[in-house]
């Protein structure tokens, strides 16, 4: 049996959220060096770009070190904001739902393609 999540997971857009708000758990935290931004990593599977307003919402919440972020529970929801043209564009909202004292413990966390068997 194999584990699919890597198949059907992948980068958050708003458009995931238009059947509403859902709540994950952060399994892991990396810099994109691509993006210059940290990337959550949930339990589903999926990724999201901590972009500046999600990382200050998580570093308020957490605290600055990424390590603090995981295990805990957020709610992603639609926002709205308006672009430098005027028009209003669609973006992802965050709400911390643990507080930094109910941190979960994580089981494993969700490697992007590093748990493929190697031949040799």
């Amino acid at each position: 049996m194999a584990d699919m999540r890597k198949y059907a997971s992948g980068l958050l857009r708003p458009d995931d959220l238009h059947d509403g708000p859902r709540q994950e758990q952060i399994v892991n935290v990396y810099v994109s060096e691509k993006l210059n931004a940290p990337i959550l990593t949930f339990a589903s599977g999926d990724e999201m770009v901590a972009w500046q307003n999600i990382a200050r919402v998580l570093t308020r919440a957490y605290g600055f070190e990424s390590d603090n972020w995981i295990g805990h529970m957020i709610e992603l929801s639609i926002g709205h904001y308006t672009n430098r043209d005027g028009d209003i564009k669609e973006n992802i909202q965050v709400k911390t739902i643990s507080t930094a004292e109910q941190k979960t413990e994580v089981k494993a966390p969700v490697a992007k393609d590093l748990d493929d068997q190697i031949p040799f």
